[in-house]
């Protein structure tokens, strides 16, 4: 049985369908292997990195203000302590000697307290440090996060749309009274790695499908197709309503 050219017009609407269908799925690709996407990614990481290293300078720096501080007090205790001998008395040689270490208590107190001022110093630059640089760190991870949540929230959408246009699609087809037509329509569609515009209007002298001006020989010829065959463009073959 011939393939009639009446069902090209609803084989013209099943094809805006799967070209819908095909346009889910290319963005959805798009979408998946988003380089501005992978890109604020890679900067959020980065930038946690970052954070983590910050607050982990901070905390060293801390920790060094403490092993100061405990250092100055020792040094403190001990020189109390031997202030104590030295007001209790004793032999001329034992103060001398108790002096002596005071003395140099005194000396190595100065060298701690000194470290502890450092120390504080470093404190300062490290905590001023961070607080420069958290509200650039927290954008980025906030910039990335919301890029994440588009991307998300499209792809949530474009699969509703491909389920939706999935089933008008399997109904269209069911409902199609050719199948051989369907058949020959598929197999075009599906060729060379699919995606391809199988059925397309021809106005103007041009194929909807691959957009070539025909040549009035080539105009003339397609225009004088036998009703009992289908219109099919001479450079890409997809089939044509007139």
């Amino acid at each position: 049985m011939a393939p009639s050219r009446t069902s090209l017009p609803a084989l013209l609407e099943l094809q805006g369908v799967d070209s819908r269908l095909l346009t889910t799925v290319n963005r959805a690709r798009q979408l998946q292997n988003s380089e501005s996407v992978a890109t604020l990614l890679r900067r959020r990481a980065q930038a946690i990195a970052a954070s983590r290293d910050l607050d982990a300078a901070k905390a060293e720096a801390e920790s060094a203000i403490v092993a100061a501080e405990t250092k100055v007090e020792e040094v403190q205790s001990r020189i109390e302590r031997d202030e104590k001998r030295l007001n209790a008395g004793g032999t001329s040689k034992d103060l001398l000697g108790i002096q002596h270490q005071i003395e140099s208590l005194t000396a190595q107190l100065a060298v701690v307290e000194e470290e502890q001022l450092v120390a504080m110093d470093h404190a300062e630059e490290v905590a001023a440090d961070r607080e420069r640089k958290l509200p650039l760190l927290r954008a980025a991870d906030a910039e990335a996060r919301a890029a994440v949540a588009e991307r998300d929230a499209e792809l949530a959408a474009l699969k509703t749309e491909h389920e939706r246009l999935t089933g008008e699609r399997a109904r269209m087809a069911a409902a199609f009274p050719d199948a051989g037509l369907l058949a020959r329509y598929d197999e075009h569609r599906n060729a060379r790695g699919g995606g391809r515009i199988a059925v397309a209007r021809y106005e103007d002298g041009t194929c909807g499908a691959c957009g070539t001006r025909l040549s009035p020989a080539d105009a003339a010829a397609l225009e004088a197709t036998p009703e009992s065959a289908i219109p099919q463009c001479p450079e890409c073959a997809a089939m044509l309503l007139l």
